[in-house]
């Protein structure tokens, strides 16, 4: 079973807990858990998966790549009754969120989202003079801000 670490990482942020926090309840490393947010890490045993998706009070299902969360049709319909897929869904992947439905995604508000666009910091899509970001892009975004371990950043710094 191959984790789907934007669904851990997007749990994790709407229960506000850090990567320390979800470590110690699943009782594994911060390091180990950004690895797996980030895709980088090997495939973890279903014993670890258990304990996450015991830590998220979600199903394993929702945190594993092909599981519901990542194939449902919908997050939640928005209330202009569109209806959002899950960005590391295949119908995500090429879906256009509005900054306001990729903040749930992505660590800041929609503000920062557009500002940060606006200043070429992050990759959006400008059509029509709107912002709006692919799950492709959030997934790279996601990516960008990742936390990295002390030894990943020092290695990157001395090479």
């Amino acid at each position: 079973m191959r984790p789907n670490g934007t669904a851990i990482r997007a749990l994790r942020q709407a229960q506000s807990l850090s990567l320390r926090d979800l470590g110690r309840l699943a009782q594994c490393s911060a390091s180990q858990l950004s690895r797996i947010e980030r895709g980088v890490a090997e495939d973890p045993a279903e014993e670890l998966l258990g304990r996450l998706a015991e830590a998220l009070s979600a199903p394993v299902d929702d945190i594993i790549k092909g599981g519901q969360m990542a194939t449902s049709a919908a997050v939640t319909p928005e209330p202009s009754g569109r209806t959002v897929p899950f960005p590391g869904s295949p119908e995500g992947e090429l879906f256009h969120y509005t900054p306001e439905e990729a903040s749930r995604f992505l660590p800041w508000s929609k503000n920062q989202l557009k500002r940060k666009a606006y200043a070429r910091e992050i990759p959006f899509n400008d059509g029509g003079n709107r912002v709006s970001f692919t799950g492709r892009d959030i997934r790279e975004i996601s990516d960008m801000t990742a936390v990295r371990p002390l030894s990943e950043t020092t290695q990157r710094r001395s090479a």
